[in-house]
């Protein structure tokens, strides 16, 4: 032990396995957030030490934290921490397990594999990593919900999609659709990648029972990164930016102008087909595929800073995140606006047996929908006429078909640019997951414990489509026959989730492992929606609906786990589910 004039610390840390020095191993003056890091040479020094400090704490990742007297040129030998060889597996309910003594299929995408796929959502990270998974783009807007599909398709009518779980939260994999566009609600497809430290995809019934029926499309446990223990109280600053360009690398394969030209005088001249058909044809040569396609940039930032301080005594890990992405569609027009926040504070407190999670993340996006009808008249237009033509013909300088008599000929295939310039499908969105979760050992019997989990899942959204009187695509609806057309919608959803459970996990003597859990969870779903459409011609209204409905889901559940020196294993779970779905509550 040192006296209380001691005003600078020095000293080396080195590995008790190969004698080297350890770099980057935290060193703080317990009950501080005062520390520092070792160098190349595993060295270092704090300055100005507090006169009343008497410990150390040094720590490094996968190697035991060791505690020593503060002193000068000190030497800290770190053993390395046996317990972290073994890997370990987030399950259901966010309960950890060691992979030997798992006895069921669970697949671990860890985040530098999520991170390096530099996917702006973050379920395609998943494809290609996970047996048996498959991810498919359920359009090209920027920012679409993606279809997950774990264990083949299991319904025709009803959604085949898996559970997600976020910190413990279980989410509702909706969408809410915009004039035919998908935009995610649910699931995970508009959290930040950067934020995700862990991906574990449950597969068998074994692995997704706890969840009862909603998992039996499988289960996708996402845990977030937070602040560590460990950590120094220098924060510890991430930064990253992105670019990318996206575009069709081929063009369906229709006819140039020329070859139809050729094609037609050929069909004349040889009595198959009537000459009218020459009149048809212009004189311009437009790729009309060409036309509505762009070269799609993607720009995406990423700020995030973790660490640890002090508070009445009390160590707080923290991590505080942001992120910008503007992401365009490869469809002209289309475009994604999407920022994101993230706060995570999980402090402990009585010794370690109480620790809490705290949890918090935003998202908000802006989306501009290009018209997606204009992919398949792109590919029938004729590429003998103009985009434009700022004659009478035309309309507000776009090329139209007209029949003999003049008018438009709402039967022929429509200008596919005119399509999209003339119609405006813009949305807004913001999204909160949010929980506090408590655990806590129970004194003298810390093989026990207790864990409460309170979460919450808020959704709003809305937006407005519309077309101009007297455009073609207003021509071309029965509905409109030319008066035009606005409609407005707007979606806002509420999840509350309420989970306690008891576990008990003890290693016995002679290699037997026993460990059980029961709980009780409880959620409420409310949604309400609206949208009204009229004419913009004269006002009349043709449609309006304002839905609303609330749901509730309450269960039992349990689980027990028996193994022997990790190779024979036993396995009982039970759930019990009950629903006001059903008039009875039915269970």
């Amino acid at each position: 032990l040192v006296n209380a004039q001691v005003s600078k610390v020095t000293g080396i840390v080195i590995s008790e396995e190969d004698g080297l020095p350890v770099v980057g191993a935290s060193v703080v003056v317990k009950g501080t957030s005062t520390g520092t890091i070792t160098d190349m040479d595993g060295k270092f020094s704090i300055a100005e030490v507090p006169s009343s400090a008497k410990t150390l704490m040094i720590s490094f990742i996968g190697m035991r934290t060791v505690e020593v007297a503060v002193g000068q040129n000190l030497k800290v030998v770190l053993k390395p921490e046996s317990e972290l060889l073994d890997e370990v597996v987030v399950t259901a309910l966010g309960i950890t397990r060691s992979e030997k003594t798992l006895g069921y299929s669970a697949t671990t995408v860890k985040s530098e594999d999520i991170t390096l796929s530099r996917n702006t959502n973050v379920t395609n990270a998943l494809s290609g990593k996970v047996a048996g998974l498959q991810v498919q783009a359920a359009s090209t807007d920027p920012g679409s919900a993606s279809s997950v599909i774990i264990r083949g398709f299991s319904s025709i009518n009803g959604s085949n999609q898996p559970l997600y779980v976020v910190d413990g939260v279980p989410l509702q994999n909706s969408t809410l659709n915009s004039q035919g566009h998908s935009m995610s609600m649910g699931g995970i497809s508009n959290v930040a990648s950067e934020d995700i430290e862990s991906m574990t995809v449950l597969k068998g019934a074994a692995a997704t029972a706890l969840y009862g029926s909603r998992a039996s499309n499988g289960v996708i446990v996402i845990t977030t990164k937070k602040g560590a223990k460990t950590q120094t109280g220098i924060p510890q600053i991430n930064a990253d930016f992105s670019t990318s360009l996206s575009h069709v690398s081929e063009y369906v394969d229709v006819l140039t102008a020329d070859q139809l030209r050729n094609l037609i005088t050929e069909r004349v001249n040889a009595g198959l087909t009537n000459p009218d058909a020459l009149a048809a044809l212009g004189s311009a040569n437009t790729n009309w595929q060409e036309e509505i396609y762009q070269l799609a940039n993607t720009y995406e930032g990423n700020l995030s800073v973790a660490g640890r301080t002090n508070v009445g005594g009390a160590v707080l890990p923290y991590r505080v995140s942001g992120g910008y992405m503007s992401q365009e569609g490869v469809l002209m027009t289309d475009k994604m606006n999407r920022g994101t926040v993230s706060v995570n504070l999980s402090p402990s407190f009585f010794d370690n047996h109480l620790t809490v999670q705290l949890n918090g993340k935003g998202v908000f996006t802006e989306n501009n929908f290009a018209n997606q009808g204009a992919i398949g008249q792109a590919v029938r237009m004729n590429p003998t006429h103009p985009v434009f033509d700022d004659s009478a013909n035309g309309i507000a300088g776009y090329f139209v078909h007209r029949d003999a008599a003049g008018n438009v000929n709402t039967m022929a295939v429509q200008n596919p640019v005119a399509l999209i310039t003339q119609k405006q499908d813009q949305s807004h969105a913001a999204r909160f997951i949010g929980n506090a979760q408590l655990d806590y050992k129970i004194h003298g019997f810390e093989d026990l414990r207790i864990n409460l989990n309170l979460g919450m899942d808020y959704a709003k959204s809305g937006g407005f489509s519309e077309t101009p009187v007297g455009s073609e695509q207003s021509l071309h609806s029965t509905a409109q026959s030319g008066s035009g057309y606005h409609s407005e919608y707007s979606y806002e959803r509420m999840d509350k989730t309420l989970e306690l459970y008891a576990a008990y996990n003890k290693d016995f003597t002679g290699g037997h492992h026993f460990d059980a859990m029961a709980g009780y969870s409880w959620q409420q779903f409310y949604s309400k929606s609206s949208d009204y459409s009229y004419k913009l011609s004269d006002g009349s209204v043709l449609s309006e609906n304002n839905p609303a409905g609330e749901l509730f889901l309450v269960s039992f559940f349990g689980r027990a786990n028996y193994s022997y020196d990790n190779r024979y294993m036993v396995t009982a779970t039970i759930r019990r589910d009950g629903t006001s779905r059903f008039s009875n509550n039915k269970w």
